[in-house]
């Protein structure tokens, strides 16, 4: 009997770190993303770098070594991925209010985030320089909810001459339910901040919030100092908090249930069901320091708008000092 127990125990064990082994290997994310054959959604229409400067930079980076005899390491892939904030409650056309890329580095466990002020004067095909929240709005236009997401990614994709992978876009409804499900998220406020469009001041330091304020917050801007720059940094915080939440460990149970709210809330992804978790295992384990943020510079201007036939505010970027951010925190 006490041989059978001892089988049986022993049995048991093996499995569970079977299914452990397998559950690591599925999900891990270095392991996850090794596996899967990247999509690339959308590319620059047209590189900022010409073929002679790609060589002649490729020349300059390579080793003048003997090559090593030892197979080469396997690097794992980073990619990036749009994020898309639409201002449309049900079938409305809609603008983007939340425009954010993520390069993120599964390898390395550090994401990079920019974000990209929805006033920011881009070139959108077909129409001209214009506001870039108006790119999702023109492909409406053409095409319904598919040719707005279509134009959204190429026009994002064009502006910082990088390839795009992955897109997640959530309406505000489903923002704030999603926020709602997992029961909230943690923010900390650093000075008093009033909410316009909830009418509520959120006092300074650490706040436990509702669906309804965090899309507030998420969408406040004139309470900051800086405005549209102060938004986008509580924009990246709440991302980072919801991701972070949802592994908590009252959570763990609840993976299955809560996938199927993301793309209930969600209005449109090509992220599969795996790779949510282990994007979801990816941000549970990382820091501050494992994020690095940053915002698209330039100053504020007012130009002739081709959309509306006036002139509008806009956010102007400083092309040279966005090639250099896309070269540093997109491309490696």
């Amino acid at each position: 009997m006490r041989r059978w127990v001892v089988y049986t125990a022993g049995f048991l064990f093996v499995g569970i770190i079977g299914i452990g082994g397998t559950i690591y290997w599925k999900y891990e994310p270095s392991h996850h993303f090794q596996q899967v054959t990247l999509p690339v959604l959308s590319k620059p229409a047209v590189s900022t770098e010409t073929t002679t400067t790609i060589a002649a930079r490729k020349e300059e980076s390579e080793p003048t070594v003997q090559p090593s005899t030892q197979a080469p390491t396997k690097v794992v892939k980073a990619f990036n991925v749009l994020l898309l904030g639409i201002d449309a409650r049900g079938d409305e056309d809609s603008r983007s209010d939340v425009i954010m890329v993520l390069h993120i580095m599964p390898d390395l466990r550090k994401v990079n985030i920019i974000s990209i002020p929805r006033d920011s004067r881009v070139q959108v095909e077909g129409v001209g320089y214009t506001k870039i929240n108006h790119a999702h709005l023109v492909g409406e236009m053409k095409g319904g909810n598919e040719k707005g997401t279509q134009e959204a990614l190429q026009t994002v994709s064009d502006f910082l001459d990088v390839p795009i992978n992955y897109y997640m876009k959530t309406n505000f409804k489903g923002f704030e339910d999603f926020i709602d499900t997992i029961g909230g998220v943690n923010v900390e406020v650093k000075n008093d901040i009033y909410l316009l469009h909830s009418q509520t001041t959120l006092p300074k330091g650490m706040q436990h919030i509702d669906g309804k304020l965090a899309l507030s917050l998420a969408r406040e801007r004139y309470a900051f100092p800086d405005g549209d720059f102060g938004r986008q940094t509580e924009q990246s915080q709440i991302l980072k908090n919801v991701a972070q939440e949802v592994l908590r460990p009252e959570h763990i149970g609840e993976i299955a249930s809560l996938l199927t709210k993301v793309k209930k809330d969600i209005v449109d992804t090509n992220f599969q069901d795996s790779d949510i978790i282990s994007l979801a295992w990816l941000f549970k384990g990382m820091t501050s320091e494992d994020f690095t943020t940053m915002q698209i510079p330039g100053h504020s201007g007012y130009e002739l708008d081709p959309l509306t036939q006036l002139r509008l505010y806009f956010w102007i970027p400083d092309l040279d000092k966005v090639k250099e951010i896309s070269s540093t925190l997109l491309k490696n």
